[in-house]
């Protein structure tokens, strides 16, 4: 069966489709199309997009949303009320006083993050079953997607594609890779990942990850930084403090069935220390995780086994 592929600029990243389908070409177009509504409609770096109405209205009234964009925001927020893990919808202010990733990142005052810390609570994002609408009760309360948007919006694209009769096709968000089938090309018949090592060069590899139908997402505290004064700031911010997580993981790459989860347990395994991660892991249902630490140890969930150049699902 032909093999269509494509690569693109989008979201701030490349993003790679490859698809075996007698009509490829037009399914790629029509996924192009699709991610790029989403982007349009998800972002907050966009002042009309449809979060944003939701951010430019906190505190004044509720928003109307898409039955999508309610459902994913759902999701995220019954994660972000969980104390145990660092995932949290509710950030934005402190992304935007950092603005890690950007030309104007820096180093806030201690009392500029003391005032964005109580625009953090996810407990006042109220959501509204009966009309889809959403009410940030405190002004200047910002809603951020960025930690999860991409695998949704990756596993809609599979939805389609799946629908349409692809067997066979690969995902690449930026990074966030998902699964249809297996690879018809691969002798192993499957979709061979790298695990990107956090502490060398983009391709650089430590695990190649054989995939059927699964996606994988990694974080890492070398993704998007900045260095101020000889100390380093990542992205992952703590929501407690204001300040990057303290950690001693480098990176938490989730294996799962949706590539939406992934997102979730990438940032939300992102915990004080490497064991304590796996342990919590571990609880999860149908998520299995690869979590490198600072020192280079690579520690794994019960589900998987590491033969030291590839890792498996053990079942």
């Amino acid at each position: 069966m032909k093999k269509y592929q494509t690569r693109f600029q989008m979201m701030g990243t490349f993003i790679d489709l490859v698809i075996h389908h007698p009509d490829g070409e037009q399914l790629i177009k029509e996924a192009y199309l699709q991610l790029y509504q989403y982007n349009q409609r998800f972002t907050v770096n966009q002042n009309d997009s449809e979060l944003m109405r939701v951010n430019r209205n906190a505190g004044i009234a509720p928003v109307v949303v898409q039955p999508d964009l309610f459902h994913l925001i759902k999701i995220a927020k019954t994660i972000s009320v969980d104390p145990k893990n660092p995932f949290n919808i509710a950030i934005g202010p402190l992304v935007k006083t950092w603005s890690i990733g950007f030309k104007n990142a820096k180093v806030p005052q201690k009392d500029e993050l003391s005032a964005k810390l109580c625009l953090t609570d996810p407990n006042n994002i109220i959501l509204n079953e009966e009309d889809h609408s959403i009410y940030l009760t405190q002004p200047n309360m910002e809603i951020d997607l960025g930690a999860i948007a991409k695998g949704y919006f990756a596993d809609e694209v599979k939805k389609k594609l799946v629908n349409a009769g692809v067997e066979h096709g690969f995902i690449n968000l930026g990074g966030n890779v998902l699964t249809i089938g297996y690879s018809p090309n691969n002798t192993n018949q499957s979709w061979n990942v790298g695990i990107q090592n956090p502490f060398a060069q983009r391709g650089e590899v430590v695990r190649v990850v054989p995939l059927k139908g699964h996606s994988m997402v990694t974080s890492g505290i070398n993704e998007r930084f900045f260095e101020d004064n000889g100390q380093r700031y990542h992205h992952l911010l703590d929501a407690q403090t204001g300040m990057p997580i303290s950690t001693d993981i480098a990176s938490v790459t989730i294996i799962s069935n949706r590539s939406v989860d992934g997102e979730i347990w990438s940032t939300a395994g992102f915990l004080e220390r490497a064991n304590d991660a796996i342990l919590y892991l571990n609880q999860q249902v149908n998520i299995e995780a690869v979590v490198i630490s600072k020192n280079g140890h690579i520690h794994i969930t019960q589900g998987l086994a590491d033969d030291g150049k590839c890792i498996f699902h053990s079942e």
